[in-house]
């Protein structure tokens, strides 16, 4: 690329990054704008819509806002065109037992990450993530955590960012639209598995050339980690096999990623991958701090 390439390039990369950085901003104001309301409704009960849907805003409703948003600031940004494979079960149920077992073990690293830095801070561990999820109405997961949050996650990670940062490369594009994916999280609990996910997500929107794959994929991946715990018996064969399916689907799923890890394909982009490119902008630096001081937040 020539050096007024490299600005342009630059100048796309950064408005990816203030895309991700409005998506944050949108989601702090959104929380104070229905704490605000919750505020009024204390005045005007008749106001009140319920809890359900009180969470159920606080957990997807910024997205209304965020993802319009995002797409118009980056709308100048290039996206090289996908191959088009489309949709297809048999791939979906492969993936599915690979991600299974990347997010088992994901958990583990992240659980033992965060255990690890909230001792060496001298605090005790807390799982803020699962705490989190405890308080949730079963509605709410069902519809926030498993279907309207994974369409939103998918079109904001795979859509936009990955999408378009295919243009340095579909593997370059997967390893960075995930890293992004998983800081977004902000929780270090997530952060393992989330930037597994990521990478199985944004191949399986390259692979297709559809968002519909990984969407998909997101929501499967959701309700079984965590909807199915809440339909389950306290106790009973049903618990166990649960638990056991954990360890099943990993190693089914470090077959499968073997056997295939010669077949996987991705697509060159237009531009030469650089690392300088991409994060080295204002937009992308700013994405990163920005979740980086979320994270901290946990531990004050």
């Amino acid at each position: 690329m020539q050096e007024t390439d490299l600005r342009q390039e630059k100048k796309y990369c950064s408005r990816l990054g203030w895309a991700l950085v409005l998506t944050l901003v949108c989601a702090l104001v959104w929380q104070f704008a229905l704490s605000l309301a919750a505020l009024l409704t204390v005045r005007f009960p008749a106001l009140w819509l319920g809890m359900d849907v009180f969470y159920l805003l606080s957990l997807v409703g910024y997205y209304i806002v965020a993802l319009p948003l995002a797409y118009r600031l980056c709308r100048s940004v290039p996206a090289p065109p996908l191959a088009d494979r489309g949709l297809q079960p048999r791939l979906i149920g492969r993936w599915f037992v690979i991600g299974a077992g990347l997010m088992w073990l994901g958990s583990l690293a992240g659980a033992w990450l965060n255990d690890l830095v909230y001792r060496i801070a001298g605090l005790a561990p807390v799982d803020a993530v699962s705490e989190a999820i405890g308080m949730l109405p079963l509605p709410v997961i069902l519809l926030g955590a498993c279907i309207l949050g994974p369409v939103c996650e998918e079109l904001l990670f795979r859509g936009l960012v990955a999408g378009r940062l295919a243009r340095y490369g579909q593997k370059p594009a997967a390893l960075v639209s995930a890293l992004l994916f998983a800081l977004y999280h902000a929780n270090l609990s997530q952060f393992c598995y989330a930037l597994a996910l990521g990478l199985l997500l944004a191949y399986a929107y390259f692979y297709t050339g559809t968002l519909r794959a990984p969407i998909v994929l997101h929501m499967l991946f959701n309700c079984y980690g965590s909807f199915v715990v809440f339909l389950l018996p306290e106790s009973g064969p049903l618990p166990v096999l649960y638990v056991l399916s954990w360890p099943v689907l990993t190693i089914a799923g470090a077959v499968l990623l073997v056997r295939g890890w010669k077949r996987q394909v991705w697509a060159h982009g237009p531009c030469a991958p650089s690392t300088g490119v991409i994060f080295g902008n204002a937009g992308i630096t700013a994405a990163v701090i920005v979740c980086f001081v979320q994270a901290a937040l946990l531990f004050i």
